[in-house]
C-alpha cells in the first residue's frame, strides 16, 4: 500500500429546500453532476458527488481551477443552498490492496467489499475523528473536518507504515 495521498478539491455542500430534490437535481445535471442517493458516491471526470445526509449532497470538483461553489449557486438559484466547505474539509485518498485492512483498523464500520462496495459512501468515525469514507474504483477517499488534519494525517500516515512494514 503505498502512503495516503492528500488531493485537494472544491467542495461544496447542496441542500435542496423542502421538497425540491428533483429540481435540485435537474439543475446541478445542467452543470454535469449526477446526485446520488443516500450512502451512494456518483464518479465523474475529475468529479465526485456524494450523500451521507438526506437531502444533502456534497460535491467534490479535482480541477485546479475549480469555481464549483460560484457555478453551483448560480444553478441552484432558489432551489435551495448551498455552502463552500473548500477550506474547512482535508482529503486523502488511499490506494493498494492493504488499504481497506487498515481502515477497518481505527474504523467502526464493516469495510468488507459485500458490506462497502464500490460507490458506497457514509459519515463514520475514524481514529476518534469524525469522517467521511468512500469506496472509490481504485482507492478509498477520505474526508474529515480541517480542524482536525494534523491528527488524522498522523494517524493516517502510522496505520499505512505499519501495513509496508516500516513501524
Amino acid at each position: 500500500m503505498s502512503a495516503p495521498e492528500r488531493v485537494h478539491f472544491g467542495i461544496v455542500q447542496v441542500a435542496a429546500w423542502r421538497g425540491g430534490d428533483a429540481a435540485l437535481a435537474s439543475r446541478l445535471n445542467t452543470l454535469g453532476w449526477e446526485l446520488p442517493a443516500l450512502g451512494r458516491a456518483w464518479f465523474g471526470p475529475q468529479r465526485i458527488a456524494l450523500c451521507v445526509q438526506p437531502h444533502r449532497w456534497l460535491l467534490l470538483d479535482e480541477s485546479r481551477q475549480s469555481d464549483v461553489a460560484a457555478r453551483c449557486s448560480e444553478a441552484v438559484a432558489e432551489t435551495g443552498a448551498v455552502v463552500d466547505l473548500s477550506a474547512a474539509r482535508s482529503a486523502w485518498r488511499l490506494h493498494g490492496a492493504p488499504a481497506r485492512q487498515s481502515l477497518a483498523a481505527g474504523c467502526r464500520l464493516d469495510l468488507a467489499p459485500a458490506a462497502f462496495p464500490i460507490g458506497q459512501a457514509a459519515a463514520t468515525t475514524i481514529a476518534q475523528v469524525h469522517a467521511t469514507i468512500v469506496a472509490e474504483p481504485e482507492s478509498w477517499l477520505l474526508l474529515c473536518s480541517s480542524s482536525v488534519t494534523e491528527h488524522f494525517a498522523a494517524w493516517l500516515h502510522h496505520v499505512t507504515d505499519t501495513a509496508r512494514g516500516n513501524a
